[in-house]
């Protein structure tokens, strides 16, 4: 039996991949390849002193190169076929991430005034609620606040029934128009302070339930209670019962940890296949979230900040918590489609697949993505429903090299 010649390539248009998840099956190679696309009709056959060396040298690489193989040798050569799966998304996987908290469900409670932190009632990462007292501070400087308040209460009152009283005596004709206009500028001068005062108690927290009473001259207390801002969970203590704190001192770091946020650092080369909106997920967790936001430069390391959101299953992570996460991007066009393993020979620096025709085998030029347990992830022109070599892809490879030609 004559040995199989090595024919010349025929080009043929890429067609989009199949959509459709099919799983491979082993199926044995037989006469019946009429399923497998139709071939083509074969090059004219030219002599070798016809086609120079140069020509052949510029001519462009093809994307598929003819094997002529009948029947009867490929069962000779054990080789097999599988029908290819549908396209499938890339994951970008591997990408260093941080756990951090959004700003806007971050807050922090600090010393309003200086004094002395006399009470502490909750503690690091213990839930809190809204308005809850979490410390009480003592401040002689509250106090000396309070009493500034209660003095301009009173000269403010005094200083309105200074302007009543020359009112009445000037529509009596009794005083001069000079005297009820410095009545009036001393009114509006206490009330001025009175409002003052009154402010820098609001900011120094006291309660405005407290401010009738004090206005009266009551109920003068140098303690302050410090209450949590939001609903929370405590965070950070930076200072302990006992401690002098000065004004503006941090105290507690309280957060709202639903959703969470991942800051992922993503390279350069990578990015093009990350787009706002593609899902992200935590690997070993049950963390799901989306891609919110994709940085405008790239760190000394060529590394592009993307964050990501996470909404669900995210009790097991912690704030400032390094892992790694996988961006799985949704399909753009920019998928692959999985092979055994055994399907993907390499041969002159490419690597190659072979799909079986009606004249043999077709060596199809592939970008290989990944590869590993579950196979490889290629990148080629296939058509829906089209087979590829699963065993024996090794001998068709040597024929393809021309070893045991004619």
């Amino acid at each position: 039996m004559p040995l199989p010649v090595l024919c010349l390539p025929s080009f043929r248009r890429f067609l989009p991949a199949s959509s459709a998840a099919l799983w491979l099956v082993l199926a044995p190679v037989s006469p019946a390849w009429a399923a497998s696309p139709a071939p083509e009709a074969p090059a004219p056959a030219t002599s070798a002193s016809s086609a120079p060396a140069a020509s052949a040298s510029a001519a462009p690489v093809p994307a598929r190169v003819r094997v002529a193989v009948t029947a009867q040798q490929a069962a000779a050569l054990g080789i097999a076929t599988a029908v290819l799966g549908g396209r499938e998304p890339i994951a970008v996987d591997g990408l260093a991430a941080t756990v951090v908290v959004p700003p806007a469900q971050m807050r922090v409670v600090a010393a309003p005034v200086g004094g002395l932190l006399e009470q502490v009632t909750v503690a690091v990462d213990q839930p809190v609620k809204a308005g809850q007292t979490i410390a009480r501070l003592m401040s002689p400087a509250l106090a000396e606040l309070q009493r500034g308040f209660v003095q301009a209460s009173v000269q403010a009152r005094l200083a309105d029934d200074t302007a009543r009283r020359d009112r009445r005596l000037y529509d009596e004709g009794l005083i001069a128009e000079s005297r009820l206009r410095g009545a009036l500028a001393a009114q509006e001068e206490a009330a001025a302070m009175f409002a003052e005062r009154r402010q820098a108690l609001r900011l120094a927290g006291l309660p405005a339930a407290s401010f009738p009473k004090l206005a009266e001259g009551r109920a003068v207390d140098p303690g302050l209670d410090l209450r949590a801002p939001i609903d929370g969970v405590v965070l950070e203590q930076a200072v302990s019962v006992g401690s002098r704190v000065d004004a503006a001192t941090l105290l507690f770091r309280i957060a709202r940890l639903s959703p969470l946020w991942l800051e992922l650092q993503v390279p350069v080369d990578r990015l093009a296949r990350i787009a706002v909106g593609d899902p992200v997920e935590v690997p070993g967790t049950p963390a799901r979230g989306r891609v919110i936001s994709i940085g405008r430069g790239a760190g000394a390391g060529q590394f592009v900040p993307v964050r990501a959101e996470l909404s669900s299953g995210i009790g097991a992570l912690l704030p400032g918590q390094a892992l790694e996460a996988s961006v799985l991007p949704v399909a753009r066009g920019a998928g692959g489609t999985r092979v055994p393993m055994a399907a993907v020979v390499r041969h002159e620096g490419r690597t190659l697949v072979f799909v079986p025709t009606a004249a043999g085998f077709d060596a199809v030029a592939v970008r290989l993505i990944e590869e590993g347990d579950a196979g490889a992830l290629v990148d080629g022109p296939f058509t829906a429903g089209e087979r590829v070599v699963v065993r024996g892809a090794s001998a068709l490879k040597a024929r393809l090299a021309g070893v045991g030609g004619e």
